[in-house]
């Protein structure tokens, strides 16, 4: 594994451990796997990727688990993953539209906007529109922070949902903000980041190298993703983030 897919091991382990009970049958809903899913982080201390509110993150998180098994370690595949729709349903949809863009290299056309708009905004994705774009989104987000997608990919989607949903234009840029975030949150976890300084110029940085503006992530949301998500002791956190307030931030809804 390369250094940051070591970062997580124990993530990757508990999906594996999701799936074999999966693939034995012993998991037949999705409320049995989210249940599951709590139980196995807490047996190894991970924390899911969050987000602007811990709302439902278990739920959420099932998207690691799908991501792990069909991009990670191939335990299924397209064919195979069909038999545990009843299991991933938001997943597969997220999967089956993110397919479709990626196929066409992102490149929209009338006809796929409106097979994007219809694919995501259906009631099994969430309550209101924000919450099923981004519930799409998750996968690719995932995907991409885990090495198991092209972070071109992620910067691609961005472009698509905002081309096909302009009204959620200030929540998608805050979407990216939260990638931003947790791949800081991630560089200072593996010690590549080890002053203000390098911090500071990281947080623009980053969306330089994505290509985009208006994305650079809060001091306060960096902090919270260091410390709860990746753990980073506090002498550390304290030391890149002095006058931020250790009171546990938590964002408003990924």
């Amino acid at each position: 594994m390369s250094e940051p897919r070591q970062l997580y091991k124990d993530r990757i382990e508990a999906s594996l451990d999701a799936w074999d009970r999966i693939l034995r049958g012993d998991v037949s809903t999705r409320p049995e796997l989210e249940n599951l899913l709590v139980t196995l982080y807490k047996q190894r201390g991970v924390e899911p990727f969050r987000g602007l509110s811990k709302i439902r993150i278990y739920d959420k998180e099932i998207a690691t688990v799908y991501v792990v098994g069909k991009y990670g370690l191939a335990v299924v595949d397209d064919s195979s993953i069909s038999q545990y729709i009843h299991l991933f349903q938001v997943e597969a949809i997220g999967d089956e539209v993110y397919g479709k863009l990626k196929s066409v290299d992102f490149s929209l056309s009338d006809d796929l906007r409106n097979y994007v708009r219809d694919r995501v905004d259906v009631d099994v994705m969430g309550e209101t529109l924000e919450e099923r774009v981004f519930r799409a989104y998750r996968l690719v987000y995932t995907g991409s922070i885990m090495g198991f997608m092209p972070e071109t990919d992620f910067v691609k989607m961005y472009s698509a949902l905002l081309d096909v949903f302009p009204q959620l234009s200030e929540r998608l840029i805050n979407y990216v903000r939260f990638y931003v975030a947790t791949k800081i949150a991630e560089k200072i976890a593996l010690g590549q980041i080890t002053n203000l300084n390098d911090k500071k110029i990281e947080k623009y940085a980053y969306c330089v190298r994505l290509g985009l503006t208006k994305c650079a992530p809060s001091d306060k949301l960096i902090r919270e993703i260091a410390a709860k998500v990746y753990k980073v002791p506090r002498s550390v956190v304290g030391k890149l983030f002095p006058n931020v307030d250790a009171k546990s931030f938590v964002p408003r809804a990924t």
